[in-house]
């Protein structure tokens, strides 16, 4: 029997839902960061886009859906790595007129 105490209820919106922000740069940074955070881990999310990201009330974001990771030694890893990052691009460009000339490549990892 599952017991649904032992489940946290996440609390927030999908990012793809979210149409103005107050500091795009801000959230930006902390998702590029993520990625880099999980590519020093070892892991590439695979699917890091606005439908797998929900900002909670501080518009902090929380990363869902996981069953396409992939290791960064996986012989795709780098072209997994770049799509998630341009996907990121891609969306904050369209979504909120956000550019900018940094963001991390797959060598960038540790």
């Amino acid at each position: 029997m599952l017991h649904t105490k032992n489940f946290q209820t996440l609390k927030g919106h999908p990012l793809c839902q979210i149409y103005e922000l107050d500091d795009p740069a801000t959230l930006y940074d902390k998702l590029m960061n993520l990625l880099v955070r999980l590519g020093n881990h070892g892991v590439i999310h695979g699917d890091f886009n606005e439908f797998n990201i929900l900002l909670d009330e501080n518009s902090d974001p929380i990363l869902i859906d996981f069953p396409q990771m992939v290791s960064t030694s996986h012989e795709n890893a780098k072209m997994y790595f770049d799509r998630d990052v341009k996907c990121v691009c891609d969306f904050f460009r369209r979504r909120f007129g956000y550019e900018s000339e940094l963001f991390p490549s797959f060598e960038d990892l540790e």
